[in-house]
């Protein structure tokens, strides 16, 4: 099961197409929110790419973009 952050992200990643050739950084996504609730969005965030829903696009940069095969499952996820 996924959780209301989990879905948040991925809404957030859809709604700016962060797939394919498009990617955003580790670094970006972290930016932006609560210092305490970093360690959650953490967790959140490795949890999506060990499900397979965030892929790596560049692991050495700590780029990650939405799992283009994974589309249409993620779409009936966060509606």
């Amino acid at each position: 099961m996924i959780d209301e952050l989990e879905k948040y992200l991925l809404r957030k990643m859809l709604r700016q197409k962060v797939m394919g050739s498009k990617h955003i950084s580790y670094n970006t996504i972290l930016s932006g929110i609560p210092k305490h609730e970093i360690g959650d969005l953490k967790d959140a965030v490795n949890c999506l790419l060990k499900k397979g829903f965030l892929i790596w696009y560049d692991r050495g940069r700590g780029a990650i973009q939405i799992n283009k095969d994974k589309l249409k499952e993620i779409k009936e996820l966060v509606t």
